[in-house]
């Protein structure tokens, strides 16, 4: 438990108020811990496991992570392989939507949300090499989903984005996260289009 909450204590320190992943076991560098990742969306914490853990210890680890105080509100999610997600609000009150900030860029987020939040941390390295390589270039972004890559595009300065995937309500959150930054509309095209 403990290397988990100095993890969460670390990310916490260097994430100041942008969104961040706190504990990424998918990573394999936690062993036993493959299948949890906690993922920091301020001032909200989500807990995402991809298997089935014993209760005690959930129950342990959600009471642990109240004494990190920036910590409002905490969600676990469940997900198994073939099966719904299952989310719980574990204690504090975390709304459907809110807003975070990542690398200077704000994203509509649902931390609540049954499957994904929104956006997705384990991207967020990819999503700063665009955002500091994408000045005077034109972008395919496909799979784009909430178009996270389309929006540190063009916040590092891309001439024009084209988003493409097929869920609407996916390329809507996208249309939405660009308005909140204030791109021009003419820098962007959204397509929901199944690529397949």
């Amino acid at each position: 438990m403990q290397r988990i909450l100095d993890s969460i204590q670390q990310n916490l320190t260097d994430a100041g108020n942008e969104t961040r992943r706190l504990f990424h076991g998918r990573g394999h560098c936690y062993e036993g811990l493959e299948d949890l990742v906690i993922d920091w969306l301020p001032p909200y914490a989500v807990i995402r496991l991809y298997k089935a853990v014993e209760a005690e210890w959930l129950d342990q680890l959600c009471d642990a992570m109240r004494q990190f105080e920036v910590i409002t509100g905490l969600v676990v999610q469940q997900r198994a392989r073939g099966q719904d997600a299952i989310n719980r609000v574990a204690w504090g009150e975390v709304p459907e939507q809110s807003e975070v900030t990542e690398l200077g860029v704000r994203y509509h987020i649902k931390p609540s949300r049954n499957q994904n939040s929104g956006l997705f941390l384990d991207m967020r390295e990819g999503r700063r090499w665009v955002q500091q390589n994408a000045e005077g270039q034109r972008i395919l972004n496909l799979f784009a989903y909430t178009c996270g890559f389309s929006v540190a595009a063009l916040s590092g300065g891309a001439e024009h984005v084209v988003n493409v995937d097929m869920s609407r309500s996916a390329i809507e959150t996208g249309r939405q996260n660009h308005h909140l930054n204030g791109f021009e509309k003419e820098r962007v095209t959204f397509l929901a289009y199944d690529l397949f």
